[in-house]
């Protein structure tokens, strides 16, 4: 088991992602979302399938249930959240935190990065990096990763990280007004 300055969003992300694609409805994005029980669902473009952006559950009620148009009319192109904001997997979770208060946001997608000659042999486009999406980062990943943690005996209080994400969650549950 790593030790808590060892840990990377690697280790405490949610590894499946959920996409929908740019011209799919608002509708299908929820219909996804409550079906795979996520929060968020990354948009991928119709044509490349490169990441455009992010639908969250907050997406949904302030850009679709205020809307005059119904959720069938509304395209996830039309609602998702962008640009896309990004962490490597190796970062640490402090380095995550402080990206998410930065950038108020709650889903921060975790991406590793490659060689576009890796991607496709046949097309070199000057050795070029993509960032291939591996997974997700949201606040309850932080919760979950604290619970675990303060669980093990590995747990340093004076810790720079114990600080960094001590701070995201006080953030999260104020804004929540958690007790």
């Amino acid at each position: 088991m790593r030790t808590r300055s060892e840990t990377k969003i690697s280790d405490i992300m949610v590894k499946k992602l959920e996409i929908v694609g740019s011209s799919s409805s608002a509708q299908d994005a929820a219909i996804k979302m409550r079906d795979k029980q996520v929060s968020s669902v990354l948009v991928i473009d119709d044509k490349d399938g490169t990441p455009q952006g992010i639908i969250t559950e907050r997406d949904l009620s302030r850009k679709v249930c205020v809307s005059e148009k119904s959720s069938k009319e509304l395209s996830a192109n039309q609602i998702m959240s962008s640009p896309l904001i990004t962490i490597d997997a190796d970062s640490s979770p402090s380095d995550a935190a402080d990206l998410m208060l930065k950038n108020k946001v709650r889903h921060l997608l975790v991406v590793v990065t490659e060689s576009s000659q890796d991607k496709n042999k046949k097309e070199s486009l000057d050795n070029e990096n993509v960032l291939k999406p591996v997974g997700i980062i949201t606040p309850m990943d932080f919760t979950r990763f604290e619970v675990t943690n303060t669980l093990s005996d590995h747990y340093d209080i004076g810790n720079h990280e114990d600080n960094a994400i001590e701070k995201i969650l006080q953030h999260y549950r104020d804004d929540f007004n958690f007790v």
